[in-house]
C-alpha cells in the first residue's frame, strides 16, 4: 500500500507541473519553459500589463537574503509562479521519481517498462520480469552474440531482454523461473523451476535450474550449459554448434551430447520452424519466458 502511494503522489507532483505550464503557456513536458518575457500575451489575456516583475538577478539576490518572496512575479496576484518555484517543483519531482523505483519486479505494482533503482530497465508483468517473448515471428532471433547480450526487440511485440540484465537481477540466487508456451493447436503448457541463476559473461552465461513443475516437460534437464549463439560458441571436446544445426535454432543453453537438449525456444519461428520444448506437440507458437526473485 506505502509503495502504490508513493506512485500517486509521484502522478500528482507530475500533474501540478503541467498545470503550471499550462498556465503559463509553457511547454507542456517535464522541463517547462518560462514566457515571462512576452507580456503581450499576458496582457491579451488579461486586459492589461500588470507591473513588471523582479528582475533574475533581484530574485537570486532575495533568495540568499531571505528577503521577499521569490515565488511571485508578474503582478502581484493571480500571476505564474516564478522559475525558482518551478525548479523547486521539478527538482522535488525528479527526487520523487528516483525514490519511487523498485529494486525488482517483484516488488513492483507497476506493470510495463521501468527502471529499476540499480538504473537497470526491465520489463514488469504480475510482479515477473520478462525476458523473452515470442508469438508471430515477427523479430529475427537468430543473432550474434553481443545483440544477445545486450537484448533485442521491443517489449510491445517480441524481445529478448539481455543476457548481462538476466544475469545481474539473477546472481543473488532466490529466483523462480516460468516458462509459458502455447503451441498451434493452442494449447497451454507451462514449466517453473524452484531455482534460477544465470552466470556471467566470463563464465559464457551458464544457466542453472532446478526444481522442475508443470503440464510441460522438463526441457532443462540436460542443461546447465553454457548459451551459444552462431558466432560463439565454446565446446570440449569440439561437437557441431547446436545454433546452426539443421537450419536456424537460435542462441540458447544447449546440451551437445544430447541432441543438443530438450529445449530451444529462440529458433525460426512458424509451425515447420524450429522453436522447440520437448512433448510440445505441434511446435510452440507463442511462448514466454520470465523470472522473479525473493
Amino acid at each position: 500500500m506505502k509503495q502504490i502511494l508513493i506512485y500517486l503522489a509521484l502522478l500528482t507532483t507530475h500533474f501540478v507541473t503541467m498545470t503550471y505550464c499550462g498556465r503559463c503557456r509553457y511547454v507542456t513536458s517535464i522541463v517547462c519553459e518560462d514566457d515571462f518575457t512576452n507580456p503581450s500575451e499576458q496582457a491579451s489575456e488579461k486586459g492589461e500589463v500588470g507591473p513588471p516583475g523582479p528582475s533574475e538577478s533581484q530574485e537570486i539576490n532575495d533568495s540568499r537574503h531571505g528577503s521577499g518572496d521569490v515565488r511571485k512575479t508578474g503582478s502581484e496576484k493571480g500571476s505564474c509562479p516564478s522559475k525558482l518555484f518551478e525548479n523547486d517543483i521539478l527538482r522535488r519531482f525528479k527526487n520523487l521519481e528516483n525514490f519511487v523505483r523498485f529494486d525488482s519486479c517483484t516488488n513492483s505494482p507497476i506493470d510495463g517498462n521501468q527502471f529499476l533503482r540499480n538504473g537497470l530497465q526491465v520489463y514488469c508483468e504480475d510482479r515477473w520480469s520478462i525476458f523473452q517473448r515470442r508469438f508471430d515471428g515477427s523479430v529475427n532471433f537468430q543473432r550474434t552474440w553481443d545483440e544477445y547480450k545486450v537484448g533485442f526487440g521491443e517489449t510491445e511485440g517480441e524481445f529478448w531482454l539481455g543476457l548481462e540484465k538476466v544475469h545481474r537481477l539473477t546472481r543473488g540466487g532466490n529466483c523462480n523461473l516460468r516458462i509459458e508456451l502455447q503451441n498451434f493447436d493452442d494449447v497451454h503448457y507451462w514449466a517453473e523451476y524452484s531455482s534460477f541463476l544465470v552466470d556471467s559473461e566470463a563464465d559464457l552465461y551458464q544457466l542453472h535450474v532446478a526444481g522442475h513443475t508443470g503440464n510441460a516437460t522438463d526441457g532443462f534437464s540436460y542443461a546447465n550449459e553454457p548459451f551459444v549463439t552462431i558466432d560463439k560458441y565454446e565446446h570440449s571436446p569440439p561437437r557441431p554448434n547446436c545454433a546452426t544445426l539443421d537450419g536456424n535454432n537460435g542462441g540458447w543453453w544447449y546440451t551437445f551430447w544430447n541432441n543438443c537438449g530438450g529445449s530451444w525456444l529462440n529458433g525460426l519461428w512458424g509451425e515447420n520452424g524450429r522453436v522447440y520444448w520437448k512433448g510440445v506437440n505441434p511446435r510452440p507458437k507463442a511462448t514466454t519466458m520470465k523470472f522473479r526473485c525473493d
